[in-house]
């Protein structure tokens, strides 16, 4: 299956995406490096271009180059986990765990392999494993993607039903990249969820500025649910009347309308 078109591999995809977008610009071309060329440095090369060519799904051209990696170095952890990548979007997960391991044997402070796992492990539905890796992930004060990897701890504390560290790990997210707006929906969406209605609401007013303010931005369905609690718990019968039937037309078959509908139907 293609993974572009696979929902259930979405923290894989954005910790692909990350990758690739802090490694630079990567031409997609062939090439080769001159004797003179750092070992290192065509180590590196080697992988940002089997990354590259595994996000446009060109997993032969993809295996070659990380397999290149691996030449100059038979314990290079980022090639370790680029296999991993390429493994899992293959469909071959035994091997892409063995894959993932095998990075962190040779590098255990290799903390973007180590989010690689804990994505993997999400994707797998084995929440409280993807949970511990990811926690750890995030101690390195010194990763870029630092803020990426606060978000999928929120998305798998959610999974587990720990809506308050959900919130508190989406609000981390959000301190250290103010402007994303995933961060802001999900510590919002999650203080609902825990009941923590009061903290919700400035979050909830920031993010409906935030979409106001930008045309590529839109309230999802459970942004759109969030509000109408919100809403309903204040008894502003009108704003949940507006957000419901946003809800219906955007989102007629989400697992948000069905509960607002639940919620209706109950009162």
């Amino acid at each position: 299956m293609s993974i572009s078109k696979n929902p259930h591999r979405l923290l894989f995809l954005l910790c692909l995406i990350l990758a690739l977008s802090l490694s630079g610009c990567v031409r997609t071309t062939d090439g080769s490096f001159s004797s003179s060329a750092d070992k290192d440095k065509a180590e590196a090369a080697y992988v940002r271009l089997g990354l590259a060519y595994l996000q446009e799904e060109q997993f032969d051209r993809s295996r070659q180059h990380l397999n290149r990696a691996m030449e100059i170095n038979r314990r290079s952890a980022p090639a370790m986990a680029g296999l991993g990548l390429l493994n899992e979007a293959q469909g071959e997960m035994e091997i892409a765990e063995r894959r993932f391991n095998e990075a962190l044997s040779a590098d255990r402070n290799y903390t973007r392999g180590r989010s690689y796992y804990g994505a993997f492990l999400y994707n797998e539905g084995r929440f409280e494993e993807a949970y511990e890796q990811l926690r750890r992930a995030s101690e390195d004060t010194e990763f870029e993607g630092r803020p990426g990897i606060f978000i999928n701890i929120g998305r798998t504390a959610n999974r587990l039903g720990r809506y308050e560290d959900a919130a508190a790990a989406y609000q981390r997210s959000l301190r250290l990249e103010r402007n994303n707006h995933a961060a802001l929906e999900g510590a919002m969406v999650n203080l609902v969820e825990a009941g923590k209605f009061a903290d919700a609401r400035p979050l909830y007013e920031r993010l409906v500025m935030s979409i106001r303010a930008s045309e590529n931005v839109n309230h999802s369905a459970a942004s759109l649910w969030a509000g109408i609690r919100l809403a309903d718990d204040r008894g502003d019968q009108d704003q949940v009347a507006s957000l419901a039937l946003l809800l219906r037309s955007r989102y007629p078959d989400s697992v948000e309308f069905e509960q607002y509908r639940a919620m209706r139907a109950n009162d």
